[in-house]
């Protein structure tokens, strides 16, 4: 089979066993992303890892002979010339680190060269590709999230990956947005579809971190065992080279914050990107934000009359439903717990439910190991000392509503230092700015901030 390389400055092909014959040289500046594609083009199943040609190339681009590359690593020329001929076909691993710091390689380049000497990378033993299809099952959004759809749905330019993050507080319907629009958006991307929990907000487990999620990105992409590098930044090199030229959709959910997600990110353009995090990932180069809001009091009533079953609500009156969706702070999440809640107690109707949650909403919004109180308990315990103190201190002290200059009163600080707090924890989505200087909570969020400060303990 020819193996076709686009060599740097020119934008021709050259068959790679043909160049080395005639003993062509051709200056590389960079490994470019054609070059990229190029590689990858040389791992396809069933074919022998170019790691000759590669050195070759890379040679040859830092101007090198095949004794000035011996003299530099200490190998013998005979090696450095049975291994550019493919004669040599797996060379020692310390053979390859002693030429990827001759060859000066970058953390990319050190990925392909390994990645090539441990075997084609994106099919397993077998030399099949590797097709991922690993979505959750949909679950049901609110309506009225059509344009969070289009923006997720939308193509960015030509060139580059779609990347969108989902961002809002907890239970606001993150999960079920990015998992809808997933399944909407398969078939564009028949070359597989990633889907991985970060963990970044979850009980008595911490965040999945950088390297090993790429490790299970690429497993998942059948890059498994030895052939995955051992740094951090190889990783991710390998990561986005198996990705390169291939139409991938990846779901990263639950981040926990830009240093996690930024070695995941693709570089190719025919793959796209939906990450949620409740935090705010403004530090992330490329990727657009999707705020995502409560749903309107119609919509809210909607989510609810599905969960509890239409015929649990089918007379029931329009005030008393729209009443408990209010009581739940039109939540998603308090909702469809709201609603499980009256879904499993045959005998209540709903007034009996919009009592309960009367009498005690937080003890009501929960559901087996669903609750809002624990939800948003796992967003307080992230924040650092000072941010929970403030959280505590504004919840109990203050009403829904408040400005800088009365939280700054209250917490005995500078507004500046106040200014800074507050978007700590606009940053935690754990607070709202409607207007500059203004800020809310959302009712739940006042009530567990209230709850905590008086030391009661999620349920």
């Amino acid at each position: 089979m020819a193996v076709t390389i686009f060599l740097a400055g020119t934008g021709r092909g050259a068959d790679g066993d043909r160049a080395r014959d005639r003993g062509e040289s051709e200056e590389c500046e960079s490994l470019s992303s054609v070059e990229r594609a190029s590689i990858a083009a040389l791992w396809a199943p069933g074919d022998e890892p170019p790691v000759g040609v590669l050195v070759r190339w890379w040679r040859e681009r830092a101007l090198l002979t095949q004794e000035q590359l011996a003299e530099r690593t200490g190998l013998n020329v005979r090696t450095i010339r049975r291994l550019e001929s493919r004669e040599l076909q797996k060379p020692r691993p310390t053979s390859i680190l002693l030429l990827a710091e001759a060859l000066r390689l970058n953390s990319e380049e050190r990925a392909i060269l390994v990645a090539g000497v441990r075997g084609p990378v994106g099919s397993p033993a077998g030399g099949e590709t590797v097709i991922p299809r690993q979505l959750p099952a949909r679950v049901d959004v609110c309506e009225g999230r059509a344009q969070e759809l289009l923006a997720l749905e939308r193509d960015d330019d030509a060139g580059m990956p779609s990347m969108v993050s989902i961002e809002g507080m907890p239970g606001v319907g993150k999960t079920a947005l990015a998992v809808h629009a997933a399944h909407r958006l398969m078939p564009r991307f028949p070359d597989g579809q990633l889907y991985l929990d970060l963990h970044g907000h979850r009980r008595e487990t911490e965040p999945v971190e950088p390297g090993a999620a790429l490790t299970r990105l690429l497993g998942s992409l059948g890059v498994t065992g030895g052939r995955v590098p051992e740094h951090l930044d190889d990783r991710a090199a390998l990561y986005r080279s198996v990705l390169a030229g291939r139409r991938v959709l990846i779901v990263l959910d639950d981040a926990a914050g830009e240093e996690q997600v930024r070695p995941l990110l693709p570089a190719g353009a025919g793959c796209r990107l939906i990450v949620t995090s409740r935090r705010r990932l403004i530090g992330l180069d490329g990727v657009r934000t999707v705020p995502l809001d409560v749903p309107a009091a119609d919509e809210a009533v909607a989510l609810f009359t599905r969960t509890a079953g239409p015929a649990r609500v089918k007379d029931a009156p329009a005030a008393v439903l729209t009443d408990i969706v209010e009581r739940c702070g039109l939540l998603p999440l308090a909702v469809r717990i709201a609603a499980v809640r009256l879904r499993t107690h045959p005998a209540w109707t709903v007034r009996d439910l919009l009592d309960r949650l009367n009498d005690d909403r937080p003890g009501e919004l929960r559901a087996g190991p669903q609750s809002v109180a624990a939800a948003l308990d796992l967003s307080y315990r992230r924040l650092p000392a000072d941010q929970r103190s403030a959280y505590r201190s504004l919840g109990a002290h203050l009403t829904t509503d408040f400005g800088v200059h009365a939280a700054a009163a209250m917490l005995e600080t500078p507004v500046a230092r106040t200014r800074w707090l507050l978007d700590r924890l606009l940053d935690a989505h754990l607070l709202q700015e409607p207007t500059p200087d203004r800020f809310r909570f959302h009712t739940l969020v006042r009530e567990h901030a209230r709850r905590t400060a008086q030391g009661i303990s999620a349920p």
